[in-house]
């Protein structure tokens, strides 16, 4: 269902503490990843894209995507909060054949960040997110729902390696959850039942990403883990299986460099 910029891009940018105010450079990511969460049917695509790793003073642009400190205290800030998802497919054969497809989708919003622990070469943090979907083919724009996922984040640097871990849940609202796995009147058939989603808890998502990078050279890669046991829509006929498996590795040149 979703890959988020900030896994997408996870493959794009790292984060050091001296390092020249933009970067630009260009890569290539292999990324592997299900239609939906909840679908067994996986998309496998080589991108071409952009370095880009940008630190100001109020905005920044890093592997977690774009962030701004709009309020900060000393380990509580809230910061600017963006991610999105690729398209998909209603293929023949799939659970979806015949509905509309899943378009490439945009979420912006806030984010609560509270810093437990930073010692070192290590920090622990809670992020609690909240941010509108919208869904666009480029022709119109649609709103889709509301989603957060809130989530303890580990991160440890140690020389040119960053290792980061994520462990938290999904949470959709009733329009959000609607769009991806409800069954609307026209669109069901004999194995295809009417379903109504309702808010609530959409799964457990266990993310790890390492990155590396040397002189003008950076490599990454990550792995994601989503369950739906105990989710509100897992009785959706949608569901094709309880889990989602997100991949990607990625090689970038720096040829730009600015302080």
């Amino acid at each position: 269902m979703r890959l988020t910029l900030s896994l997408l891009f996870l493959a794009l940018t790292t984060l050091y503490a001296k390092e020249p105010k933009l970067e630009l450079g260009a890569g290539v990511a292999y990324l592997s990843y299900p239609n939906y969460i909840g679908s067994k049917t996986y998309n496998f695509i080589a991108l071409p894209l952009p370095y880009l790793r940008y630190r100001g003073d109020f905005l920044t642009y890093d592997k977690d995507g774009l962030k701004g400190k709009l309020f900060g205290l000393k380990e509580l800030r809230v910061e600017l909060s963006v991610a999105g998802s690729l398209p998909a497919s209603s293929d023949k054969g799939s659970a979806r054949d015949g509905m509309d497809d899943l378009d490439l989708t945009g979420e912006a919003g806030l984010q609560l960040v509270y810093k437990f622990y930073e010692k070192g070469l290590s920090k622990l943090e809670f992020e609690l997110p909240l941010r509108a979907v919208l869904s666009t083919d480029f022709s119109k724009i649609e709103y889709v729902g509301l989603i957060s996922n809130p989530q303890l984040k580990y991160s440890l640097n140690y020389s040119h390696f960053e290792w980061t871990f994520r462990s938290g849940i999904i949470l959709g609202d009733e329009n959000y959850n609607s769009h991806y796995y409800g069954v609307e009147q026209k669109y069901t058939t004999l194995t295809r039942n009417y379903y109504k989603a309702k808010a609530g808890f959409n799964g457990w998502r266990n993310r790890v990403g390492s990155t590396y990078k040397k002189g003008s050279w950076w490599a990454g890669a990550f792995i994601s883990y989503t369950t739906l046991d105990g989710a509100v829509i897992e009785e959706s006929p949608l569901i094709e299986t309880k889990s989602a498996l997100y991949l990607g590795v990625s090689l970038a040149y720096i040829f730009y460099t600015s302080s």
